[in-house]
C-alpha cells in the first residue's frame, strides 16, 4: 500500500502541474489532439442518443471532441476523473466548445465509481486501468464496464504496462512508480479471459520512450503501451 500510494502522489502531483502548464488543443503536449484510436472506433457506433463514458478523462482530450461529434444526435458523455481541478478544467473547456449541455463531468476514483448497467454504448479508459491497487481491483473493473456496456457497445482500453525507469548515465534500470505495474503479456492475458464473447477489434502493442530530468538525472521513462479494443456481442 505504501508503494500504491506514493505513486498515487505522484501521478496527482504531475498532472495537476501538466493541466496548469498546458492548454487543451496547443500544439506541443499529449494535450494538442485526441487520441486517434479512440475517435476512429467512435465511428463505428450509431450517433443517436448515445451514451459514451469516459473513465480517466481528464481535461477533455477525447470526451470534448466526442461531444462535438455525437452533440447534434443527442448523444453525450459523462466524464470521471481523480482531480476536482482536471475537472473544473474540464467545463471550463465544454463551455469554451459549445458542448456543456453533452458533458456531465464528476470528481471520483475511479477503481471506486459504480457504472449504471445497460447504459453505454462506448466506454474509454486511456491512460487510466494502470491506476487501479491491484490486479483483481483491475479485473473488478472491467467486470463493471462490461455490465455497463449495450449490445454492440464498444470498450476503448489504453494503457501502460512493464514501466521502468532508466537512468541515462549509468545504464541503471529499475521498476518505474506506478500503481498498477503489469506486464503486456499478464494485460492480454486478462483482456483474452474477460473478454471471450466479444468481438476483438484492436489488439497493440508499441514500445513508448519519454526522457525527463529527475532529481538533477537524465532518466528515461520506458513501458509497452498498449491497446485492446472490444465489440460486445448481441446477448
Amino acid at each position: 500500500m505504501e508503494t500504491f500510494n506514493r505513486a498515487r502522489e505522484k501521478e496527482i502531483l504531475y498532472h495537476e502541474k501538466f493541466y496548469e502548464a498546458a492548454a487543451l488543443f496547443e500544439p506541443g503536449s499529449w494535450l494538442a489532439r485526441p487520441v486517434q484510436t479512440v475517435m476512429d472506433h467512435l465511428e463505428l457506433l450509431p450517433f443517436q442518443n448515445m451514451r459514451v463514458l469516459d473513465l480517466g478523462s481528464g481535461v477533455g482530450r477525447n470526451s470534448i471532441p466526442i461531444a462535438q461529434r455525437i452533440q447534434p444526435a443527442g448523444g453525450k458523455v459523462l466524464c470521471v476523473d481523480l482531480l476536482p481541478s482536471a475537472v473544473d478544467k474540464l467545463r471550463q473547456y465544454a463551455a469554451s466548445y459549445g458542448v456543456s449541455s453533452s458533458i456531465e463531468a464528476l470528481a471520483a476514483d475511479v477503481q471506486h465509481y459504480d457504472i449504471a448497467k445497460d447504459t453505454y454504448h462506448y466506454i474509454i479508459a486511456c491512460s487510466c486501468l494502470e491506476h487501479m491497487s491491484s490486479e483483481a481491483a483491475f479485473v473488478s473493473k472491467i467486470k463493471q464496464m462490461q455490465a455497463g456496456t449495450m449490445d454492440r457497445g464498444i470498450h476503448c482500453i489504453l494503457m501502460s504496462t512493464e514501466v521502468k525507469e532508466i537512468d541515462l548515465e549509468t545504464g541503471v534500470e529499475e521498476e518505474g512508480l506506478i500503481e498498477l505495474n503489469l506486464s503486456a503479456d499478464q494485460a492480454f492475458s486478462i483482456f483474452y479471459e474477460l473478454y471471450p464473447e466479444w468481438e476483438i477489434l484492436m489488439k497493440r502493442q508499441i514500445q513508448q520512450d519519454i526522457q525527463e530530468v529527475k532529481d538533477g538525472r537524465d532518466v528515461l521513462f520506458r513501458s509497452q503501451w498498449i491497446t485492446f479494443i472490444a465489440r460486445k456481442g448481441v446477448s
